[in-house]
């Protein structure tokens, strides 16, 4: 039995189909928002097996939201469930990630093996056309893009799991799987996950901002230019960065619901 865990905030745009894209594999579907203004939380109320848990808490704190939204999902495991051969899982992605359509079958056998927490590639669609149904996407492949996985797979075996605090503001880039099992996701399942969020030059210039203005002068993270490459004079397209660049784009074929 598989719980979707997403915490999100203004994703209407695209949020149904990515809740659609799940439902197959998942007995229910447990959606945080934080404060949505776009009316992402009336689209996810109409869709069967999602339930909405609305923010009560005030101010930006990905690990405490996550941990809020872990409770949930634990909470409807039985306690003679709650073990290391537990059959409940937690599939936790972002709110603008498509799962691929032909991953539903070697997901489910991933499940059934002894592993605790698996990790999933992520492609990110970059001025990609998305008005066909199936088609070649063009995707980003230089640096970490082409070779970014992220633990999103875990068996909900205890009540102490939990998610770890991170350096960043407003605890940025807190994982999503719980610290006691993220160290366990060595497997990558081939079913990848398409990145809606950075496709539109323009999405990729406001959230440069506002990343920049909620984590500030993070080095680590090379202050997210990475994100507007060749979008910006400042960080053209040719230019070698901490974590990507020159930008480079490729296509790949895919079948996934266009939202």
């Amino acid at each position: 039995m598989i719980f979707g865990l997403l915490r999100i905030k203004n994703e209407a745009r695209w949020i149904k189909s990515v809740i659609e894209a799940i439902l197959p594999i998942c007995e229910d579907v447990f959606v945080f928002d934080d404060h949505s203004n776009d009316g992402t939380p009336e689209v996810c109320q109409r869709i069967d097996k999602v339930h909405v848990i609305d923010s009560p808490f005030a101010g930006l704190d990905e690990t405490r939201d996550k941990n809020y939204l872990l409770a949930r999902a634990l909470a409807q495991v039985p306690d003679s469930c709650i073990n290391a051969a537990s059959p409940y899982w937690a599939l936790a992605i972002d709110g603008d990630e498509l799962l691929e359509q032909d991953s539903f079958r070697v997901l489910s056998d991933a499940l059934r093996t002894q592993s605790n927490a698996f990790r999933l590639p992520v492609r990110y669609l970059w001025d990609s056309d998305m008005s066909q149904f199936e088609s070649t996407r063009q995707v980003r492949v230089d640096g970490v893009y082409g070779r970014f996985t992220r633990p999103s797979v875990f068996r909900l075996m205890s009540r102490d799991l939990a998610y770890q605090s991170t350096s960043a503001g407003g605890n940025f880039h807190c994982s999503s799987v719980p610290l006691p099992l993220l160290h366990t996701a060595i497997e990558t399942i081939p079913a990848p996950l398409w990145h809606l969020g950075y496709n539109e030059r323009a999405d990729r210039i406001r959230k440069y901002h506002w990343y920049n203005h909620i984590d500030p002068q993070n080095g680590f993270e090379d202050e997210y230019r990475h994100c507007v490459q060749g979008d910006i004079p400042e960080v053209p397209a040719e230019m070698k960065l901490r974590h990507a660049g020159p930008l480079r784009l490729v296509t790949m074929p895919g079948r996934i619901h266009v939202p």
